[in-house]
């Protein structure tokens, strides 16, 4: 059996993560509703009472050298608080919810393909990967089950998990360890990486080098008015 590499596996996983994520989009929609109305409700709370504290301090002649000392003051006012609870609550609401449905999403999707008899996701079938038992036999569905839910401590530890398929002799990740499979290369795969993987990985390396290029410049710009203001 010839094991897979990390960036063979990491083209297919990206290809199949859009499906559930594209499900997930009108799945959320009413839940992302929520939030924004929740989000702006909290946020004008705040503002006001914002607002009110700053004109009580002004007409109270507060001390406009001692910012953080009105700022640290007004952390223990219960309006404020209020607002800031009511922002932070809603969101973690909202994150809970969107995590629970990308969950569900991608279980189905993964354990339903990789427990069938193509051993594989569909973009694992593309890249001509397939995931078997430490035997090179067709895993069990409980395996399948369990590769799957293992892939959690992996996302908790910022991908090192993930990246162990990189490390290993037998290129199998944390999840692999864990459920006793691997991914290999397909009967009928060639050595290379296919040509459209190849392509796929470029597109988003030029996506991440724009964005980051895109926030860079972003905040130099700001960083450039801020000086040019205090000039």
């Amino acid at each position: 059996m010839r094991p897979a590499g990390f960036w063979r596996r990491y083209a297919a996983y990206s290809l199949d993560v859009l499906v559930p994520l594209a499900v997930s989009v009108p799945l959320l929609w009413g839940t992302g509703a929520r939030v924004l109305a929740g989000t702006d409700a909290a946020m004008q709370q705040v503002q006001f009472r914002l607002f009110e504290l700053m004109d009580a301090a002004l007409a109270g002649g507060a001390d406009a050298a001692d910012p953080l000392g009105q700022l640290l003051a007004w952390s223990g006012d219960p309006v404020l608080r209020e607002g800031v609870l009511a922002l932070v609550a809603t969101w973690l609401h909202g994150l809970a919810i969107a995590a629970a449905v990308l969950f569900a999403l991608s279980a189905l999707w993964f354990v339903g393909f990789e427990a069938s008899r193509w051993q594989a996701t569909p973009g694992k079938r593309l890249a001509g990967l397939r995931v078997t038992a430490l035997d090179g036999g067709r895993p069990a569905p409980w395996r399948v089950v369990l590769r799957f839910v293992a892939g959690v401590p992996s996302w908790l530890m910022l991908h090192l998990g993930h990246a162990l398929a990189g490390w290993t002799k037998e290129r199998r990740a944390l999840h692999d360890l864990i459920a006793g499979t691997r991914v290999v290369l397909a009967p009928d795969a060639g050595d290379p990486m296919p040509r459209w993987a190849r392509r796929w990985l470029w597109a988003q390396g030029i996506a991440l080098a724009a964005a980051v290029a895109i926030v860079v410049t972003s905040y130099a710009l700001l960083l450039a008015e801020a000086l040019g203001a205090a000039a």
